[in-house]
């Protein structure tokens, strides 16, 4: 009989324990999408962040998964959104920053105090505020003395608010969550974090954050949001290609034996390259070998027609310190001359490691030029302290299909002649233009100010197709002035300028001759 009751009661001391257990909730329990197919296994430290498997404390923040009822009544006069941002993508060993902001019902707003008021400026007639304020927490903040205060001041896991100047301003709490870790701040309508990537694994992965606002004894979640942020091994960058008199870069159709521009835009938002050694590697896919340089800003002119494939290598060397090596057993010898060397280490981590010149083949220490005496002792060097020269090498590729067409390379005005009262009832002057390149297919005149800023008139013709690029183009002015004119001749791939200055005067037409020649690119027309 007394085995059976002490048995009883160890079975009821067990349901009692694991019941304890499961009633304790961690981070991990309160995620807003659960656990994400994305997750595998264990994740590297980030620095700062605590494991989701610390304890939440769920009578101070209370945790309604998506879907609650709770989340319609959360906030006075409407539902508050936040909008999850980042500077993704990031390269390994970069920082990458979200941003949150909190987007108020419709005529709330934060005034200077952190305080959500009522905006009357969008009042509604048909609606009368009974109060300015929606929450005013400077009211129940004001028993507070130097942050000491009588309302619970922590997150979940029971850490206290970090103390901020700002303090009373901060009614708003933000809790970050990825890779199986937490992170938690203070902050008004909008808060930023930045994390460094260097133990983050490459791939996709997704941020969650919750938001929650104070109250005196416990604090009411208003929002949360999520978005996805990449971490690459490769360099993000994009290229940006023009080419003067191109119609539409868009479309990677370019015109041949005109310079093209490649302007490369590294994805560096942390500066994380700020100090490193970048290095450009081209090749254009015409037979013309590789192109090397360290500035993101190269132009290369294709001389034959066709489709052409180029490629970009981008290199970056990124100081940083120089890890433990192998160590080296030094054969005994006897140092009888001097010679110079250049010694080169690498180790599995991928840094390369170009240790400083020595001037000597004696035994040097910890990478300074220490010089030795002759000796025939055994001697093991290791290389612990970080050195210049060490180096992360990341690298970027870029890949693209362009075709080369003839086009309009060059316009301009050879000749312009009045025309004679009787043949045209106002001033006219028949322009001559003639091109380089391709055969234009139409032709436009908008004819302006004496600065070219004000458009007066704009005419378009077709032009008939001939043997050679020479227009005879007739246009009429409205009275005396003086007149800027834009001649521009297009076919389908480009589109070219020239321009001149007509000074008109009652019964002459003079035409100076101002920026004839003058050739730019000018956006396609929709």
């Amino acid at each position: 009989m007394k085995k059976d009751l002490v048995l009883g009661g160890l079975v009821l001391l067990s349901l009692w324990l694991i019941s304890g257990i499961q009633a304790v909730k961690r981070f991990q329990d309160v995620r807003f999408h659960g656990k994400q197919s994305n997750d595998q296994g264990h994740h590297s430290q980030i620095r700062g962040w605590s494991p989701d498997r610390n304890t939440w404390d769920e009578q101070l923040y209370p945790a309604w998964k998506a879907g609650d009822a709770r989340w319609e009544n959360c906030w006075r006069g409407g539902k508050v959104e936040a909008l999850l941002t980042s500077d993704s993508p990031a390269l390994i060993g970069s920082n990458i920053t979200f941003a949150v902001t909190l987007r108020f019902p419709r005529c709330q707003k934060e005034n200077d105090d952190g305080d959500i008021v009522y905006d009357r400026k969008c009042r509604n007639d048909s609606f009368s505020y009974q109060d300015q304020y929606v929450y005013n927490w400077t009211k129940w903040v004001d028993d507070c003395n130097e942050g000491n205060c009588t309302f619970i001041n922590k997150f979940p896991d029971g850490r206290p608010f970090p103390p901020h100047p700002d303090w009373r301003r901060r009614n708003f709490v933000y809790i970050f969550q990825t890779l199986d870790q937490f992170y938690s701040l203070t902050g008004r309508s909008s808060a930023v974090l930045s994390i460094n990537t260097t133990n983050i694994t490459a791939g996709t992965q997704m941020m969650e954050v919750s938001v929650y606002r104070r109250d005196h004894r416990r604090h009411y979640p208003v929002a949360k949001a999520s978005a996805m942020y990449i971490v690459t091994e490769q360099i993000p960058l994009y290229v940006n290609i023009s080419q003067k008199n191109d119609r539409n870069s868009s479309d990677k159709i370019f015109i041949k034996d005109s310079p093209i521009t490649f302007d490369v835009k590294l994805h560096d938002p942390s500066h994380y390259l700020a100090k490193a050694a970048v290095s450009f590697n081209w090749t254009f896919g015409d037979g013309s070998g590789s192109f090397v340089s360290n500035n993101p800003l190269s132009s290369h002119t294709y001389t034959l027609l066709g489709n052409f494939s180029l490629n970009l290598t981008v290199k970056a060397a990124i100081p940083g310190p120089c890890k433990p090596v192998t160590p080296t057993t030094f054969i005994p010898t006897t140092y009888t001359s001097s010679t110079t060397t250049a010694p080169v280490t690498s180790n599995s981590t991928g840094n390369s490691t170009d240790l400083p010149f020595t001037e000597t083949a004696f035994v040097t220490t910890e990478g300074s030029n220490v010089t030795t005496a002759p000796t025939t002792e055994t001697t093991t060097h290791i290389q612990t302290t970080p050195a210049a020269g060490c180096f992360i090498d990341r690298y970027g590729y870029y890949k693209a299909n362009i075709r080369i067409v003839d086009g309009i390379v060059e316009v301009n005005i050879v000749e312009m002649t009045n025309v004679s009262p009787s043949e045209a009832q106002k001033s006219s002057i028949d322009f001559v233009v003639a091109c380089q390149g391709s055969i234009p297919t139409d032709a436009c005149t908008i004819i302006s100010d004496s600065t070219c800023t004000i458009p007066q008139n704009e005419v378009c013709d077709e032009v008939v197709t001939t043997d050679e690029c020479l227009v005879t183009l007739r246009r009429a002015f409205t009275g005396p002035g003086t007149y800027c004119v834009n001649i521009t001749l297009g076919d389908d791939a480009s589109l070219a300028l020239a321009s001149t200055l007509v000074s008109v005067s009652e019964g002459n037409v003079k035409a100076t001759i101002a920026m004839v020649s003058c050739i730019k690119t000018l956006p396609m027309k929709d």
